[in-house]
């Protein structure tokens, strides 16, 4: 199961895909639904409290990475430059009331998963909860589109 799935843009319209490198280092570094940071030019998955500086071009990843120990690969992304929007699951499911909504938030990775930190403070934005949200954790969040600077 990806870890996250694409829901919509901002603003409505259409998202851009588009393929970037991806670093050697790993084989497949990079799953269908994975959250990750465009820098210089080369996509990696967004890690433990990532999405907390805001300052990355960030996207979904709607493909497999073709990267391997040896060799750089490729990586299709999907982003918006109004924000994509995404669904996800939460740390802790009984932290999604209401309050939050509209919180900036960051990632939360363990053991390979991504889900959304809504206890620490980043850059994405938690955008909509279902009234069954608290039980099942299932959240939508706004990515942003920042080029670094």
């Amino acid at each position: 199961m990806a870890d996250f799935t694409y829901r919509g843009v901002v603003g409505g319209g259409e998202p851009e895909q588009r393929e970037f490198a991806v670093a050697s280092g790993a084989a497949a570094s990079i799953a269908i639904g994975d959250i990750v940071e465009i820098a210089n030019g080369y996509a990696a998955v967004s890690a433990d409290g990532g999405m907390a500086a805001g300052n990355l071009l960030t996207g979904l990843a709607i493909s497999t990475s073709t990267d391997t120990a040896a060799a750089d690969g490729v990586v299709n992304v999907l982003y918006s430059t109004s924000g994509l929007i995404v669904e996800g699951l939460a740390t802790t499911a009984g932290n999604l009331v209401t309050a939050v909504l509209f919180d900036k938030v960051s990632l939360d990775v363990a053991a390979g998963v991504q889900k959304v930190d809504e206890n620490a403070a980043g850059a994405m934005l938690i955008y909509e909860l279902d009234s069954d949200s608290a039980t099942t954790g299932i959240c939508r969040v706004v990515l942003p589109f920042t080029l670094a600077s």
